[in-house]
């Protein structure tokens, strides 16, 4: 059974039956939201999606946590923003500075535009409208009169101990100063019987306000999740493997959820970091190290995006790749959508996989990547040249993804591939022309009366360099050796390396007139 399918069938099991069930994911916009943070949404896309093919009614929630405060300013964003830390994220300029939005809404405007690129919905729930508009107030101010319990229990999650003093000092609650913003206060008193409660600010202002009106407190973190599981009847949420530990967030909020809020906590489950392939820096807004969805889908087709996220159960971490593999998993993407459209994994995870990605029919009707990337350089990205030199394969270019799929290609081509970039001499080698042997200098000869000819099929024109450098009586390995040694020699003549691409097709795709230039003895 599917990762996703077990989830799905433990919250109807765990839940009961109900009208409709509410699966939650939330972030905050504290900068680029990167392909590590789409993990939190993905996964709880995919169990939504199975609970909506078990004839289940979901609502599925995405909660932009853009009322926390700013804490870091991420070091690929402009600097002088430093100056606004503490404010919240939805009171904080755009790092762009003629954007008339906020920090917050900068960055959430990415991220929903990929969303949609990737075609996924959910429903947005803006944390800072909901503060605002009083909807939690009561909630606070039940957190507030209970602080003294919730005290108790975010102690017991803790090794040190806590004076009395300290304890009655506690607050579940930040406040945002009325005159500088920032959340640089500490609360110094709550009257029960009004709901006053006062502040100071380290800008030197304090005051007094009804917290029944208020739109300038937030609970804590780890007080406002499971207040805002309840306001949400929240079935099932996924956290990060920090959340998921033994004294993390989801095991403080859980007691809270239970205690305080009198709420069964939701199913949750802990997902796992994702890696790029190459590199051993952990992906992360504030440092800057960021991959995002739009990056992806330079290379990738959403349908792949999908898929990575879909084969790996959320607790296990793994990379995406943008090397050489890309190649690999186009093709094998391709095979497993052929072979899921043909029933061939039916009763399989690997059908679950394909069917999550959303993935129909039509996507058949597909020009295979390696092909289109690996013609590409020979053609030196000339269009007609590529269309020529493909149609002459027999490959198909007129498929409802061969643009798209080129684009990708030149994409990934100009920014990671450099294994695939052919640099064609300009000139004859000729240092290396004369360190070859007289029977070497014999067979290069021999190349160039083959180009002479009217060649159309590559394989013909490679069967034919085969035959060049072998004779009858060699058997087999000495074959080979002679054909290797007798390749890189050519490779060397024409593009000062010792190897590459296939060399029937590759002298094909070239200028007949240049490559004889670059064999021709001076």
């Amino acid at each position: 059974m599917h990762w996703a399918t077990e989830v799905a069938e433990k919250i109807i099991k765990e839940r009961g039956e109900k009208e409709f069930y509410t699966v939650a994911s939330g972030i905050s916009p504290s900068g680029n939201v990167h392909i590590g943070n789409f993990r939190e949404f993905v996964t709880s896309y995919f169990v939504a999606e199975e609970l909506k093919r078990l004839g289940k009614k979901v609502r599925f929630i995405f909660s932009w946590d853009d009322f926390d405060r700013l804490r870091k300013v991420p070091l690929n964003i402009n600097q002088d923003l430093v100056k606004y830390i503490g404010r919240a994220y939805t009171d904080t300029p755009s790092p762009i500075a003629d954007e008339m939005i906020s920090y917050g809404r900068h960055f959430q405007n990415k991220f929903e535009k990929e969303l949609r690129d990737m075609q996924v919905s959910c429903e947005f729930v803006y944390q800072t409208v909901e503060y605002k508009s009083g909807r939690y107030n009561k909630d606070m101010i039940e957190a507030i009169e209970k602080r003294l319990d919730i005290f108790d229990i975010l102690a017991s999650f803790k090794t040190q101990t806590f004076t009395e003093s300290e304890r009655n000092a506690y607050y579940p609650v930040g406040i945002y100063c009325h005159k500088c913003q920032k959340d640089t206060t500490t609360v110094t008193n709550y009257n029960k019987d009004t709901n006053d409660i006062t502040y100071v600010c380290k800008c030197g202002h304090s005051q007094s306000f009804d917290a029944k009106k208020a739109s300038n407190m937030k609970l804590d973190w780890k007080i406002d999740w499971p207040m805002r599981w309840r306001a949400e009847q929240v079935d099932f949420e996924p956290g990060g493997r920090d959340h998921a530990s033994e004294t993390g967030s989801y095991s403080v909020s859980k007691v809270i959820s239970q205690r305080i809020f009198n709420y069964t906590p939701p199913i949750f489950l802990g997902y796992d970091f994702i890696g790029i392939k190459g590199s051993n820096k952990k992906i992360s807004s504030s440092l800057g190290n960021t991959l995002v969805l739009s990056d992806l889908l330079k290379i990738y087709d959403r349908h792949i995006i999908k898929w990575f996220y879909a084969k790996y159960r959320p607790n296990a971490a793994f990379e995406i790749s943008l090397d050489n593999d890309v190649i690999r998993y186009y093709s094998e993407f391709d095979r497993s959508v052929k072979a899921y459209c043909e029933g061939k994994f039916e009763g399989t995870t690997n059908a679950d996989n394909i069917r999550l990605t959303g993935v129909t029919e039509k996507y058949l009707d597909t020009t295979p990547f390696n092909y289109i990337a690996t013609f590409m350089p020979m053609v030196n990205y000339n269009d007609e040249l590529l269309e020529e030199l493909m149609q002459k394969e027999n490959i198909d270019v007129h498929t409802a993804n061969f643009a798209d799929r080129k684009e990708k290609a030149l994409y990934w081509l100009e920014n990671y591939a450099d294994d695939y970039k052919i640099n064609i001499l300009n000139e004859f080698n000729q240092d290396y022309y004369h360190s070859l042997s007289e029977l070497s200098k014999e067979h290069i000869k021999q190349v160039i009366k083959l180009l002479k000819g009217n060649w159309t099929s590559s394989t013909d024109l490679q069967n034919a360099l085969y035959a060049i450098a072998v004779n009858s009586q060699d058997d087999n390995k000495i074959k080979k050796n002679k054909q290797k040694e007798f390749f890189k020699h050519l490779y060397n003549l024409i593009t000062g390396s010792n190897e590459g691409p296939k060399l029937g097709l590759f002298l094909l795709a070239l200028d007949k007139n240049r490559v004889i230039d670059l064999l021709s003895s001076k």
